[in-house]
């Protein structure tokens, strides 16, 4: 097969037949791969011009905003459960422009830098190409949705890039890439670790490696695994995601292994409230499923021990980590899927080990013979579950967060005490509006959530009442109160002036309470 390098064609040992099928890459100055990767920016730019932004973008953003030092932003950033490569991005863009559009440009670079990466250097088909960077991943969840995950996909896809290149390889060059990779959210921890295993078992084989070279780039992957882990270990008083669950109940462990169909296939049920749900609800079929994709991936890459090391270790590694600590969504879970890419990706490079019995082998020819049949089958359902995801999100709001702060300034009802519950559904609100809001649920004033022991996270509407009175009378104004849920009508004296409710995230429709002040006594 021929690898482009620095522009001039390397020759290398041509792959098997049951590879045969991976095609030619592109050539850095080809006008299609340039004209892709524009209309992925320019179509990306359409979607992010329609897209309110959600909760946990906000976080992020009015984290780094409010951090007027680097060390004020760590200290922000320690009940996030994430290490700060973003947010340390977004610190900067904060001090160049105090819009968010900025971290929504930025988030939109990465993508389109993760897409050119993969057009350029992997090792799919042109039409699986275009499939992949117009589904659901890499084109709606990890580049509309402006979170910390793109920078994780760009390490993956550089880190295959570097790895599948002739030799001799640069192995600083791809420690770099893992510590960079162990910066970005826990999943690419995971991911990095994994392969950082590889590259040391890579190293370990070749000859030509200087040794210096080795236990430098060995230092530098322990670093960067050591500075993660660091980042995300809670503190004391940590209210997110605390404990493990180390127990092992059949209908949580179904549940869990589903999420490798729901990451796989990832087309939403025909509803309003798509985000996060799948075409199959049923929990059982999801998990039957989940194992045939999982088994087709071990006998498909059996032949290639670094790709199946890779491929298992590390959906092992993702499935106990949601069964056991976090379980969380489908921008989650995704990872897994991009796993199975990468492994795609990284088997291309070597030629196969036939060292297997006769049943085993097989078997393996069977899911060979069938690899880019089922790739297309997979690709085409994230490209309708990309499409479907963006025509919802440019035709309704994502979230009635921008809605509400319209209504609220045209009004002049930033004028009032501002109270804010669930205050992380209220904090879209707060960064809309420019302006701090009192959560009753932690006390305090602020923007960004804090998720620490002291928030409490449902409060009764007696005590959101009550709270709402005593700050109207300290303070001499109407409190207006937003809530993500509508109080039960003529129970409580205040009064419902406005609602928002078609919000593709249900958490984030509003309705807005004001209370007037109370009469001086």
């Amino acid at each position: 097969m021929d690898r482009l390098k620095s522009g001039s064609l390397i020759k290398m040992d041509p792959l098997p037949k049951d590879a045969s099928s991976i095609p030619h890459q592109w050539d850095p100055k080809s006008p299609s791969l340039m004209l892709l990767v524009l209309a992925f920016c320019s179509l990306g730019l359409i979607l992010l011009l329609h897209h309110e932004m959600w909760q946990d973008e906000w976080q992020a953003w009015l984290i780094s905003a409010k951090s007027p030092t680097l060390p004020d932003l760590f200290r922000n950033l320690r009940y996030e459960g994430h290490p700060g490569l973003w947010h340390v991005g977004l610190f900067l863009i904060n001090r160049i422009t105090p819009s968010p559009v900025g971290m929504q440009a930025l988030h939109l670079l990465l993508a389109t830098c993760s897409v050119y990466v993969f057009l350029r250097y992997s090792p799919f088909n042109r039409l699986h190409k275009v499939l992949f960077i117009f589904g659901y991943f890499p084109f709606y969840e990890y580049a509309v949705v402006s979170r910390n995950y793109a920078l994780g996909i760009l390490g993956l896809f550089a880190f295959c890039a570097l790895f599948c290149l002739p030799p001799p390889r640069g192995y600083l060059l791809l420690a770099l890439t893992l510590f960079l990779l162990c910066q970005t959210s826990v999943y690419g921890l995971m991911i990095a670790m994994v392969l950082g295993m590889i590259l040391v078992w890579t190293a370990a084989r070749d000859q030509a490696i200087r040794s210096w070279e080795a236990i430098a780039a060995l230092v530098l992957v322990l670093l960067g695994i050591c500075l993660s882990v660091i980042q995300l270990a809670p503190p004391a008083d940590s209210g997110f995601a605390v404990g493990w669950r180390f127990d092992v109940q059949l209908p949580r462990l179904m549940e869990t292994v589903a999420t490798v169909w729901r990451s796989y296939i990832p087309i939403p049920t025909p509803t309003y409230h798509f985000w996060g749900t799948n075409l199959i609800p049923d929990p059982a079929w999801q998990f039957l499923l989940s194992v045939i994709l999982i088994v087709f991936g071990l006998l498909l890459f059996i032949r290639h021990p670094v790709s199946l090391f890779f491929y298992a270790v590390g959906t092992v590694g993702i499935l106990a980590f949601t069964h056991i600590k976090y379980f969380g969504t489908l921008r989650h879970h995704g990872h897994l899927f991009l796993l199975f890419i990468a492994s795609l990706w990284l088997s291309s490079a070597s030629p196969p080990n036939k060292n297997f019995s006769s049943f085993i082998q097989a078997l393996s020819d069977f899911c060979q013979a069938n690899r880019d049949r089922v790739l297309l089958v997979l690709l085409g359902a994230h490209l309708l579950a990309g499409l479907a995801a963006a025509s919802l999100d440019i035709c309704f709001p994502f979230s009635a967060s921008k809605n509400a702060a319209g209504f609220i300034k045209q009004h002049w009802l930033d004028r009032a005490i501002i109270m804010g519950h669930a205050d992380d559904a209220a904090s879209s609100v707060a960064g809309c509006l420019g302006c701090q809001l009192y959560y009753p649920a932690s006390h305090r004033w602020g923007t960004f959530v804090i998720w620490n022991q002291k928030r409490k996270a449902n409060l009764a509407p007696g005590e959101l009442l009550r709270q709402a009175e005593e700050l109207s009378r300290q303070h001499q104004k109407d409190a207006l109160l937003i809530l993500n849920y509508e109080l039960p009508p003529g129970k409580f004296p205040i009064n419902l002036i406005q609602k928002f409710t078609h919000s593709l995230t249900p958490e984030e429709n509003y309705y807005l309470y004001l209370a007037p002040r109370p009469l001086a006594e």
